[in-house]
């Protein structure tokens, strides 16, 4: 997974105002995502635009693995890589208003028995879900090579191991000082919850956030299965053509790191996922303050929240929320304007660059679509 890219400026220049919409039904925008596939180069690709807690138009176009005609469809589960971040951070919100654990808590008092460098012991949950605890932005080789190794452990063991390593070692600066763009914060702050809550972070996730939300299609990993295509493959650019990664262990990132990005859902569940954030959801599982805390930047982060980055854009009536996320094989990305109460998310079954531009060509058009001009 890699670090938040640029902002197309296409974005900047979509307009204002949303549209008065009295249809029901979503409106079907397959036929326009087609045209940002690049001639097949994008095997799959899928958008979804929601307003005041509404999907408002979905749409899918290509196919679940490159070279078989099986068409992709609403309902398919695309990888959605370090989207994963803000739930990680929401069910931390969650775990905080029980009272299992405070955002000033330290590593420490989580792990007292833990063989911690010294500059690491005071490092605090927020921190390192904010991306300002000083852990660095690549898992070291050694580390990554031996957390690949071990992928058949229990998952949170593997995690908590890695964990554990990447303690031992000093931050690649002092906490609080930067923000760093860092998968391993992000897992050690899983372990965290773990710790705290007793409970793995896959139960964790679906008891707390998956389930309230009815998001029926969320899970870990790669979602398609070996021999079949009753799901999106991955995929990389092989001389110049989609190349799908065969279902397996090389088909993601290993599970330690599932907190920093290793969930999947379907289109339409990643737009209620955005509607919870929102704040539109009826059934909230978190107050208002609690969101707002989610969507403040954490200095000395200049954009960064908790999963969230923070950016202005004329379009969107107030700060916008931005995420993407990749594990070289899938791509994702998520814009909401809580000021408009509208999100649009977008995701493909490859990377390489061309996934990028065919999600962020996605969400442009859904906001010059449904954001009125």
């Amino acid at each position: 997974m890699k670090s938040f890219p640029t902002v197309p400026r296409r974005l900047v220049t979509t307009v204002i105002g949303l549209i008065s919409l009295a249809r029901a039904d979503p409106i079907d925008v397959s036929a326009d995502l087609a045209a940002y596939t690049q001639d097949g180069q994008v095997p799959a690709l899928a958008a979804a635009a929601i307003l005041d807690g509404k999907i408002i138009a979905a749409g899918v176009t290509g196919v679940r693995k490159f070279g078989d005609p099986t068409p992709a469809t609403l309902d398919d589960k695309f990888h959605i890589g370090s989207c994963t971040k803000s739930m990680t951070a929401t069910l931390a919100a969650m775990l905080v208003a029980d009272g299992k654990i405070q955002w000033n808590t330290t590593i420490a008092e989580v792990f007292p028995n833990f063989k911690i460098s010294p500059d690491y012991r005071e490092v605090t949950l927020v921190q390192l879900l904010s991306n300002t605890a000083g852990v660095p932005h690549d898992v070291p080789p050694e580390l990554w090579t031996s957390t690949v190794a071990n992928r058949e452990e229990p998952e949170s063991k593997q995690r908590l191991d890695l964990a554990k390593a990447l303690l031992k070692l000093p931050p690649d600066s002092p906490p609080g000082t930067k923000n760093v763009y860092s998968n391993g914060g992000f897992t050690i702050a899983g372990a965290m919850l773990e710790k705290v809550s007793g409970s793995s972070y896959q139960k964790l996730a679906a008891d707390r956030l998956f389930t309230p939300l009815h998001l029926t299609t969320a899970g870990f990993g790669a979602p398609a299965t070996a021999g079949k295509i009753t799901q999106p493959y991955g995929h990389i650019l092989r001389d110049g053509a989609p190349f799908p990664i065969p279902p397996g262990p090389d088909a993601d990132n290993p599970p330690a790191i599932t907190p920093a990005g290793r969930v999947h859902l379907s289109i339409l569940d990643l737009a209620r996922y955005a509607s919870f954030h929102l704040g539109t959801e009826k059934n909230a599982l978190l107050p208002a303050a609690s969101l707002k805390f989610l969507h403040t930047i954490v200095p000395p982060a200049t954009d960064y929240a908790l999963g969230w980055v923070l950016l202005e854009r004329p379009w969107s009536g107030g700060p916008a929320l931005y995420h993407n996320g990749t594990n070289t094989m899938n791509y994702t990305v998520m814009w909401l304007a809580p000021g408009r109460r509208f999100a649009a998310v977008a995701t493909c079954t490859i990377d390489s660059g061309i996934g990028s531009k065919a999600c962020d060509d996605a969400v442009s058009l859904l906001i010059r679509r449904f954001l009125k001009q």
